[in-house]
């Protein structure tokens, strides 16, 4: 699981464990992933790197397979957004970053994963994309649209692929969930937020996880290619 110490990422560890997997953490915060591995506890290992390094993933997945010996599943979580600038604001540097946190550590991860996954005849790819990448919102910085968007072509391209290999590949694509960063970044427009989400709340970081947990399980094996939407009916497409 990238992205695991905080938010979403967090919360699917969490949901992982209790459903009996043994999972690694992985966070570029070293001290945020060990502690969440410590408030966990069995069942977590935590490792600390960058995922858009591609020496560091190849070194996690290393890791990952002398521990465990065996990788079922792979839960892409890292990702980040910036400020949201007008398109003529948005300097080259900034763009280049946006897209190595959301796409390129996905592709990485999934090219690292993938071959074990063959080997075994068996695997779970869950994606964590956005409502930004389903549809345009406005507010959104333009890098993280984009970078959505390709998290959710990268996820159907490797679906085909994959799928007669016993390896299914979904993402999943949240609306606003509660997190003093969201809530830092939208205060100031939560209240129109609201007004458009049918269900009338923010999600709870848990029932993203609740999601990934069934696209990560044995019963999800005739659902590949697929998106699914936790916007609490904010999007419906």
């Amino acid at each position: 699981m990238t992205g695991g110490a905080a938010g979403i990422g967090l919360a699917c560890v969490e949901r992982l464990v209790a459903d009996g997997a043994s999972v690694m953490l992985v966070d570029r915060d070293a001290e945020g992933a060990r502690s969440a591995a410590q408030h966990i506890g069995d069942g977590v290992v935590a490792h600390a790197a960058d995922a858009t390094d591609e020496v560091g993933v190849a070194a996690v997945f290393g890791a990952a397979l002398e521990r465990f010996n065996r990788l079922d599943v792979l839960v892409n979580g890292a990702g980040g957004f910036t400020r949201a600038p007008l398109i003529e604001d948005l300097p080259r540097d900034e763009w280049d970053e946006v897209l190595a946190w959301n796409l390129t550590s996905t592709y990485l991860c999934c090219r690292a994963a993938v071959p074990a996954m063959k080997s075994a005849g068996y695997g779970r790819i869950v994606n964590i994309s956005s409502m930004a990448g389903r549809t345009a919102a406005a507010g959104i910085s333009h890098a993280y649209n984009a970078a959505k968007a390709g998290v959710i072509g990268l996820t159907r391209g490797l679906a085909l692929e994959l799928a007669p290999l016993g390896v299914t590949v979904n993402a999943v694509a949240p609306g606003v969930v509660l997190s003093p960063r969201v809530e830092k970044l939208h205060a100031h427009r939560m209240d129109e937020i609201l007004a458009a989400t049918p269900i009338g709340r923010p999600a709870q970081a848990t029932e993203v996880a609740d999601v990934v947990l069934f696209l990560a399980s044995p019963g999800a094996s005739y659902v590949t290619g697929a998106t699914i939407d936790v916007t609490g009916g904010r999007f419906i497409g």
